[in-house]
């Protein structure tokens, strides 16, 4: 696939890479040694590990995204990024199920960092 994308110009996302440190060292050779169109872009998603290649991690432009702490920062964050038209697509129950999912999505996000 990163062959094929790379030639093509396509993007490429690779997820949870981390799970996978014993491959790393044969994806960061194979990205050395294809040639890449213009257009071609690998995205990598992954969590920090010990193990991780640092010579992988710097030849990449790195992006981290955080959930804010506390609930409601994290469902100000969801909102804001919906604008007041996607509300008013629909029902009431559209828009109280919206709610729902926002409120679920931010205890989870503030459950995470009480698991180790």
């Amino acid at each position: 696939m990163l062959k094929e994308a790379a030639s093509k110009g396509d993007w490429l996302c690779l997820k949870n890479i981390h799970l996978v440190n014993s491959w790393l060292p044969v994806l960061e050779k194979e990205i050395k040694s294809i040639e890449m169109h213009a257009n071609f872009r690998l995205w990598l998603t992954t969590e920090s590990h010990i193990n991780f290649p640092a010579i992988l991690l710097e030849t990449c432009f790195k992006v981290t995204y955080e959930a804010p702490p506390g609930i409601k920062k994290n469902m100000l964050r969801i909102f804001q990024s919906w604008t007041p038209e996607f509300f008013q697509q629909g029902t009431v129950q559209r828009c109280q199920l919206l709610y729902l999912i926002c409120l679920f999505q931010a205890v989870v996000q503030e459950r995470r960092t009480y698991i180790p």
